[in-house]
Order: structure tokens, then C-alpha cells, then sequence
């Protein structure tokens, strides 16, 4: 179905615990199954945040490195994933792509995210969506190819000065690289803000600041955003909270802007095609 980046911000927005939420809300069926992706080359913290440590980190994104040198990394990025729950799952349908553990990995993985893009567009399409978690940092420099070959380029944005100033550069500059990508990106029109409802700013001040439609809105929960984030405990009221109740309805609108994108990209490989079939 689709390639979603998500895109953070300085002053930690929530991009992690949003990727959680949307991985664990997601609604699956007929075979399909959901990878998220830690793609921030400034490290990894679901590891270290939701899952406390409490699972080795001997799997993830820094051991693909090595594979990418010796022409395995297909083979080798279905080993290094890691099963989670969620709702209505089958075995193995939602997995984690651990990230870097520490910063210094990034220089190690240049050839990579350029196979990973590739990878994660063909598995796309043989029944997987992918969730790629940028963090702050990784829609710019080696690993902007994944935001480019993404089919939404979400940014998480706080409803507050502070984030909303932050965004605007960023969006500027991810505007500028999606549109210059002119051979295998998507363009700016994939761009979008998923908003978090902290501060005084809404959906309709946060449009015209930011000149990106709003696609979905998460409620400002701290202790339930810090089960997601920091592995806090969870009890059996969690699945049922504001926060992934939000995070279910803001699936569909996600869909609906990857569609409309598709949508948008094939009309004038339809057209081209109609054109050479009349010239014949």
C-alpha cells in the first residue's frame, strides 16, 4: 500500500512515539504486514524508550552495513527485524527495524540507504506498508533518499511557537528536495503535517503558517505517549486511550493522501500512454 516517512523536528515533537502508535494501530488483514523502520542517523530509541532495554540489541539497522558490502542485504534485512504486537496481528505482521545505537554508526551506512529505498518500494509491493521513523536529521544528507522515494513525507508538528518556528525551514528545505528529485521523487505534494495538539495553535493556524495541509491530529498525552516512548507500564485501559484512538482515525487519512499522490503521479504516465497508442 505505502511508504511513509515521518519526519521530526528539534525539541523532540514526537516522531518516535507517533510511528509506535500508527505500527501498533494499523490495521492489517489478508496477509499484510507493517515494518517500521528507525532510519535516524542520529540513533535509535525504541531499544533504549518503549522496549527499556529489555531486548538484546543484536538486531538492526547499524548490522545491514555490513551486508551492503557483500550483496546480501536483502537476505539480511528480514533477519534483523524484530516482531511486535498489535491489534488483530497474525504472526510476525507488525516489525521493528531497530535503528543506529549510537551516532559514529552513520558514516558506515552511505551505500545503504539508497538499497534501502529500493527495498522498501519492492516489498511495498508484495503486501507490506513500511513506516521509516527520520527523526529529526535523516530527510537531509546520505539519507534523504528515503524521504524521496517515500509516498508521504509526514512531519510531526507541535501546535506550539516553538515547533511551528522549527518546521519552517524544514519544510522549506524538504519541499526544495522532494521537488528536485525530478527522475524517482514524489514532489512536494506528498509533503503533509500530522499535528500534535499541544499550544495554542490549531489545524487551520498551523496550514497557514506552514503553507502544508494538516492530514491528522494526535491529543497532547503525555503519560500515555510515555508507554510508546519510554516503555512506561501499560495497563489494559492503553489500547483504549485518547492517544491510540487518535492514532486509528489518522490512519485512514494517511491512506487517502498516499492514494491522492499516486493518483496524482500516474495521471501523466496514463496520459503519455494514450498519446502513443493514438500515434500508432
Amino acid at each position: 500500500m505505502a511508504v511513509i516517512a515521518l519526519v521530526g523536528l528539534p525539541g523532540a515533537p514526537g516522531v518516535t512515539s507517533t510511528a509506535l502508535a500508527l505500527l501498533r494501530t494499523w490495521p492489517l488483514g489478508g496477509g499484510w504486514r507493517l515494518v517500521l523502520a528507525e532510519c535516524d542517523p542520529d540513533g535509535g530509541a525504541i531499544l533504549p524508550g518503549a522496549l527499556s532495554g529489555r531486548v538484546p540489541a543484536d538486531r538492526g539497522l547499524p548490522n545491514l552495513a555490513v551486508s551492503s558490502r557483500t550483496q546480501e542485504l536483502v537476505t539480511s534485512f528480514w533477519t534483523q527485524l524484530m516482531a511486535l504486537t498489535g491489534e488483530g496481528d497474525g504472526e510476525r505482521s507488525r516489525l521493528l527495524l531497530p535503528g543506529l545505537t549510537e551516532p559514529g554508526q552513520a558514516p558506515s551506512l552511505g551505500p545503504v540507504w539508497s538499497q534501502l529505498a529500493d527495498l522498501f518500494v519492492a516489498i511495498e509491493e508484495h503486501q507490506h506498508d513500511v513506516l521509516i521513523d527520520l527523526g529529526r536529521d535523516g530527510a537531509f544528507g546520505p539519507s534523504s533518499v528515503l524521504a524521496r522515494r517515500a509516498d508521504a513525507v509526514v512531519v510531526v508538528v507541535r501546535g506550539t511557537l516553538r515547533s511551528v518556528h522549527a518546521a519552517k525551514p524544514r519544510i522549506a528545505m524538504l519541499r526544495a528536495l522532494l521537488d528536485g528529485d525530478q527522475r524517482s521523487g514524489t514532489g512536494s505534494e506528498a509533503l503533509s503535517v500530522l499535528l500534535i495538539t499541544e499550544g495554542p495553535y490549531g489545524t487551520r493556524e498551523v496550514e497557514e503558517a506552514l503553507n502544508v495541509p494538516v492530514i491528522a491530529t494526535l491529543p497532547h498525552r503525555p503519560k500515555e505517549a510515555a508507554v510508546l516512548s519510554d516503555g512506561a507500564p501499560e495497563d489494559r485501559r492503553f489500547a483504549g486511550s485518547e492517544l491510540m484512538r487518535a492514532a486509528r482515525t489518522a490512519v485512514d487519512p494517511i491512506q487517502r493522501h498516499v492514494s491522492k499522490q499516486r493518483a496524482r503521479i500516474a495521471a501523466p504516465l496514463h496520459q503519455w500512454l494514450g498519446v502513443v497508442a493514438d500515434a500508432r
